[in-house]
């Protein structure tokens, strides 16, 4: 029961800080990534922009669905043979980009590159246009502007809304294995009876489990809470353009707001356990309770 306790509590900010720094490799990874090129003689022009663009560019050879599919290469743009001609003939010159859709692993650096593609093309349309005496503006019809007024903070808390879920979902699995042992597992052990048979009140009883029970699975949530802020002071969060910043009087609040969360819940659970016919049946409903805290997540 301890183990459980306090096995979430502990694994939950590994998740969170390997989670962020897996974020901000990914996004590392699409700016360094080299890109295979295959067809390089095909397009020295845009292949010359791109290097300018800090695009670290290799020759490929071979099949580069093979390559890709067999996760040799996470991408391969490939610049046909009759590029130069379609180009030099003002008409839309085809460039493949063959990558692998199911890897997520791939997807930053195939945006970079679709994006950076898009853009020399825009870049050369306009040349076009200029060289023919025709402002460029025209092809500018109607251009929407983001005006965001999110600050730095609340974007941070918008991409962090996974940390309440965690915080939550501690409180259900630090409290859960005393709650259902002292209550569904005293009675299968057949524990309960001596008990009852005290002289004391059936509610010192109820409240003794009851506090017991809350008082892992407050300690368990501020264990999550506290060591989830520690490993995202820590996380390369500015990598990935994210500022955070927490106090004191914060952790605070945000303790005193869910403390209440340990009472309920394992007020749900033990009522549970002393429902259920035995502790491995109140297992089963317990795994359906736990389930609760994620519908208002999703």
């Amino acid at each position: 029961a301890v183990l459980s306790a306090f096995l979430f509590p502990i694994m939950a900010p590994v998740i969170v800080y390997g989670l962020v720094t897996m974020i901000a490799h990914l996004q590392n990874q699409a700016v360094e990534t080299v890109i295979p090129v295959a067809g390089i003689e095909n397009a020295p022009a845009l292949i010359s922009w791109l290097a300018e663009r800090d695009v670290k560019i290799e020759t490929f050879t071979g099949e580069p669905e093979v390559a890709v599919k067999n996760k040799d290469k996470e991408l391969v743009l490939v610049i046909p043979d009759n590029y130069s001609e379609r180009f030099a003939d003002i008409r839309p010159a085809i460039v493949e980009i063959v990558n692998d859709g199911s890897r997520t692993d791939t997807t930053a650096t195939y945006h970079r590159l679709e994006q950076l593609i898009r853009l020399y093309s825009n870049e050369i349309a306009a040349l076009r246009l200029i060289s023919r005496g025709i402002s460029p503006e025209v092809m500018r019809v109607i251009e929407s502007e983001d005006i965001d007024v999110a600050s730095e903070q609340q974007l941070a808390v918008a991409a962090l809304n996974f940390l309440p879920f965690y915080i939550i979902l501690a409180a259900f699995v630090s409290g859960m294995g005393i709650a259902v042992d002292s209550t569904a597992g005293e009675r299968e052990r057949k524990t309960l009876e001596p008990l009852l048979i005290n002289p004391i009140q059936r509610y010192d009883i109820i409240f003794g489990k009851w506090f017991a029970s809350s008082l892992f699975s407050s300690t368990g949530m501020i264990m999550t809470l506290v060591l989830c802020v520690v490993a995202l002071l820590y996380a390369p969060l500015g990598e990935i353009g994210l500022t955070f910043h927490i106090t004191l009087k914060q952790i605070l609040l945000l303790t005193f707001a869910t403390a209440p969360i340990a009472l309920l819940i394992t007020s749900m659970q033990m009522l549970l356990g002393i429902f259920a016919k035995s502790y491995k049946d109140a297992q089963s409903y317990i795994g359906i309770l736990t389930m609760l805290p994620m519908v208002p997540f999703f």
